[in-house]
């Protein structure tokens, strides 16, 4: 959920929360104050008949009208009667319905005699008022809400506009790009602090890319220079002829030695360029002619090691990618399969407009094979492989954001990409 909404959410649920206990404590509020006003009106009844028995000693005329009733009921002298104030329903005068009245009754005694008085006065009215209160408490509520919600629309829409252009600029960068970000101007002050950690951040960004860029393109240039020296070196050494068997052997492991450096750096090189993103340029590969391309550069290889080879390639099967990539990928695909196939083996080759897919026979795995895809993770401790080849192929696939997986089932080793 995002951050707006959030904020909507719980603003309108607090804000309904808090009108609609408002509106019951007022509700009460006033019908109480409403009931006292009616409680002292029926003190005011009281003391009228009191008075008038205190003057002459006898009951005033019992009263029913439409709003108010007086009337009196005997009492025995041993009954106790006490003051009270409470809500009834009676019949109305035409017997037509009952009403709801506010009741007081009391002692009072004439000719020597108790009586219970009972004087009511109509609630009904009061009851009127205090739904009319409420329903007009409830509109206001209403309104509130309304405007509220226009407000957070709108007003706060605008108010985080810097924030939504920020952050949509944030997603744009690139380090490898070429063009800055622009972030909108803000008087507010929590998003001037954000744009100002997100210019920093993105400049420093920018300027370790390309220390690193920097880095990487002269360490492999620096590392090349002397291996390619000593290989030079070494070659010259192995065509002497005064050489004794040793000091063969040890000029061929030190030329293996440096060839498998040379190797590794350039890998590691490959590595650093896909991580910082140089291979930028991308067009439309056709990998079906890309794949027969290279197949059939290895088919010399293929015969020398006994392995057979079937191809299901669709023709014309195109995908979007860096055209250096393609080739590094298609290379380390078959190269894999080539280097650790069995003797006499035989490679599966399957291309189609989703996906391709490269089977082939091999050693019994006893470990997961999703391992192989982390550096430097190999079947064995041969010298001819550096476990760098399906790291780098994964490293393509996530960099095009293609799916790969590593299956292995009865000897039958394969590997899958879905385009």
């Amino acid at each position: 959920m995002k951050l707006f909404a959030k904020y909507n959410l719980v603003n309108v649920a607090t804000t309904i929360i808090v009108l609609l206990l408002s509106g019951v404590v007022y509700y009460f509020f006033i019908e109480h104050a409403l009931v006292h006003q009616l409680d002292k009106s029926l003190v005011v009844e009281e003391k009228e008949i009191t008075d008038y028995v205190n003057e002459n000693n006898i009951l005033p005329e019992p009263s029913y009208t439409k709003d108010e009733q007086e009337f009196y009921s005997s009492v025995n002298n041993n009954e106790k009667t006490i003051r009270n104030f409470s809500s009834v329903e009676a019949y109305k005068e035409n017997k037509q319905g009952q009403k709801l009245y506010r009741q007081l009754e009391f002692p009072v005694t004439a000719k020597g005699k108790m009586y219970k008085a009972y004087v009511r006065k109509s609630q009904e009215e009061t009851e009127d008022i205090v739904q009319l209160i409420l329903k007009i408490t409830l509109a206001i509520v209403f309104l509130l809400l309304v405007i509220l919600f226009i407000i957070n629309r709108f007003m706060l829409n605008k108010l985080w506009k810097p924030f939504n252009s920020t952050l949509n600029q944030m997603k744009k960068f690139n380090v490898s790009g070429v063009s800055d970000i622009y972030l909108q101007l803000t008087n507010i002050n929590e998003f001037k602090e954000l744009n100002s950690a997100v210019y920093t951040m993105t400049e420093k960004a920018t300027r370790d890319y390309n220390e690193i860029k920097s880095f990487t393109e002269n360490a492999s240039h620096e590392l090349q220079t002397p291996l390619a020296i000593i290989a030079s070196k070494v070659e010259l050494l192995s065509q002497s002829e005064t050489l004794k068997e040793e000091e063969m052997n040890a000029i061929q492991s030190i030329s293996e030695t440096t060839n498998r450096l040379s190797k590794l750096n350039q890998s590691l090189l490959l590595l650093a360029k896909i991580d910082n993103r140089q291979f930028n340029k991308a067009e439309e590969i056709n990998i079906s002619a890309l794949l027969l391309h290279h197949i059939n550069n290895y088919e010399e290889l293929l015969h020398a090691k006994g392995i057979t080879i079937s191809k299901n390639i669709e023709g014309d099967v195109f995908v979007t990618m860096n055209e250096t990539l393609a080739e590094t990928l298609i290379i380390n695909l078959l190269t894999n399969a080539i280097k650790h196939n069995s003797v006499k083996g035989f490679i599966n080759i399957e291309l189609k407009e989703k996906y391709l897919l490269i089977s082939n026979s091999g050693k019994v795995l006893n470990v997961n094979p999703v391992i192989y895809f982390e550096r430097f993770k190999k079947e064995s401790a041969s010298h001819d492989s550096m476990g760098l080849g399906l790291s780098i192929v994964k490293k393509i696939c996530e960099t095009y954001g293609f799916k790969i997986a590593y299956h292995y089932s009865n000897q039958v080793h394969s590997v899958r990409i879905n385009f």
